[in-house]
């Protein structure tokens, strides 16, 4: 499904990055990693801060807002991943791996 988002400035930026984060990071279904526990760590003044200087510097480079959103977004769920030790593939690894597939009773639980 896809949805459009009207970012007009940083902090609609901001916002969209850390609802989209904290979503993709918790359906995830990592143990301890729900919707509120991620929603509590991407929300804080530390990480909104840090969002705000990627997605700023980014723009100030030329990137589109839609490219800077991705970039950041990207970027932000890799590191908390790496941070909290939850395995993770490359965009393009994701796609190939066997457990990838387009029916819904073939995907293994987590």
């Amino acid at each position: 499904m896809s949805h459009t988002i009207r970012i007009t400035g940083t902090e609609d930026a901001v916002a969209t990055i850390a609802a989209l984060t904290t979503r993709v990071i918790a359906e995830g279904g990592h143990k301890g990693h729900d919707l509120e526990t991620v929603g509590r760590i991407i929300t804080s003044d530390t990480v909104l801060d840090t969002i705000r200087t990627a997605y700023d510097r980014r723009i100030a480079n030329g990137a589109t807002p839609k490219d800077a959103v991705t970039a950041v977004g990207q970027s932000l769920i890799a590191h908390y991943c790496n941070s909290a030790g939850i395995p993770t593939a490359p965009a393009d690894d994701a796609l190939t791996q066997d457990e990838t597939t387009a029916d819904p009773a073939a995907v293994s639980s987590r």
